[in-house]
């Protein structure tokens, strides 16, 4: 065998991504090393910094799997939903449920990176991982469009505006008011942890503030009275 066979084995920038997501399952992502994922491949550490930079760029691709989590949370949610009011409050709720089940990756891949290398990356790794396709979302992909945290909200408040169910004014004050609600929430979590039982109450407790800004902002609930958290 030919030193450069032996270093490289023919692996894809896939397989290294695969690996290292089984791993983040099954230990967690300080588990996850370069030295360690090539003894398990048989291969160098050379081989994997071909195709990424380094460790953090390696965990970014690996988490990406996460939200296909979120997506199937979307699409079982949004069956049920009804009017626009249904609807921004129900992607707020799959969203902090996933949130604060995996911090770790969601602060990653939303707040530590900018969103046009979410939109790239997103891109990259659906034609890594074509029967992930299947998982598309209509509501995830049209928030993708948008360059940032608050921009992705905004964007569920602008569907409130064409519905008359909210004056322009009030949706920037309430797109403002929820997003810095959600991190306050969201950082608590990262700091302090939480155990996965106490996920559900945690994030009723958020939904129900949501809630309130709602009824305090909205010009027509349009017949909105309580998210049906499942």
């Amino acid at each position: 065998m030919k030193r450069n066979e032996k270093y490289f084995k023919g692996l894809t920038r896939r397989d290294y991504i695969a690996k290292a997501n089984e791993i983040i399952h099954q230990e967690g992502i300080g588990a996850v090393t370069i030295r360690r994922i090539a003894k398990e491949m048989d291969c160098s550490t050379a081989s994997l910094y071909r195709y990424f930079d380094s460790r953090d760029e390696l965990l970014y691709y690996a988490e990406l799997g996460e939200l296909n989590y979120y997506i199937q949370r979307l699409n079982a949610a949004e069956k049920h939903w009804k009017n626009v009011w249904d609807i921004y409050v129900g992607v707020w709720y799959c969203y902090s449920m996933e949130a604060f089940r995996k911090p770790e990756a969601y602060n990653l891949l939303f707040f530590e990176n900018n969103n046009n290398k979410l939109r790239v990356s997103i891109r990259e790794y659906y034609k890594m991982f074509p029967e992930n396709l299947m998982l598309s979302n209509r509501v995830f992909h049209e928030m993708l469009q948008t360059g940032d945290f608050m921009g992705r909200d905004f964007e569920m408040c602008r569907k409130c505006i064409r519905s008359n169910a909210i004056g322009y004014d009030n949706a920037v004050s309430l797109n403002r008011m929820v997003c810095l609600l959600f991190k306050g929430y969201f950082k608590t979590v990262c700091d302090d942890g939480i155990e996965e039982k106490d996920v559900n109450g945690r994030v009723r407790l958020f939904i129900r503030d949501i809630e309130k800004l709602v009824r305090m902002f909205a010009k027509d609930l349009k017949g909105y009275k309580e998210y049906q958290i499942q």
